[in-house]
């Protein structure tokens, strides 16, 4: 997560998984191709197609899945909210009116022992009863990141929208 632009105009926000855990997360398909290339080449064809199709597309797959990143601008110029979402497979763009975005909160997940909890951010817009909260990522992640960026993006409202009467 990482802020690229803060001024009082715009502020314009990344939320990726860092390059270095998807470089991890693709590690195993390098010894995962050489094996199934050495079955292939023994004979065993079963084998190789489960372990170059099989194994080799969960991991594409999973790293397709971890690689989306989303960019959240707030432009006060244009008054628009824009989140747009990146994958592998697509990209999408949504619009809000930014005077309507109250704040962003965090939506907190605790684990089945209860000890760990992970956190998403999601904006609030309050011109909908109830409230409208959209996440800003498909997963959370622990720690004090997500807090870190909905305390930055409620600062920048703070400091850069009019009051409501």
């Amino acid at each position: 997560m990482i802020a690229r632009t803060n001024t009082p105009d715009r502020l314009e926000i990344e939320l990726a998984i860092p390059r270095f855990i998807l470089w991890f997360v693709m590690f195993p398909v390098v010894p995962i191709t050489l094996f199934g290339l050495v079955n292939l080449l023994g004979g065993e064809v079963m084998t190789a197609l489960v372990l170059l199709l099989g194994l080799n597309g969960a991991f594409l797959l999973g790293y397709a899945a971890l690689s989306e990143r989303t960019i959240l601008t707030l432009d006060k110029p244009s008054g628009r909210v824009t989140v747009r979402r990146e994958s592998r497979f697509r990209a999408r763009t949504d619009t809000y009116p930014l005077d309507a975005l109250d704040s962003a909160e965090l939506d907190r997940t605790r684990s089945s022992g209860g000890d760990r909890a992970t956190s998403k951010v999601m904006l609030v817009f309050r011109n909908t009863r109830p409230a409208t909260r959209i996440p800003l990522s498909g997963w959370g992640v622990s720690g004090d990141g997500p807090g870190q960026i909905a305390d930055e993006i409620n600062d920048w409202l703070r400091r850069n929208t009019p009051p409501t009467n």
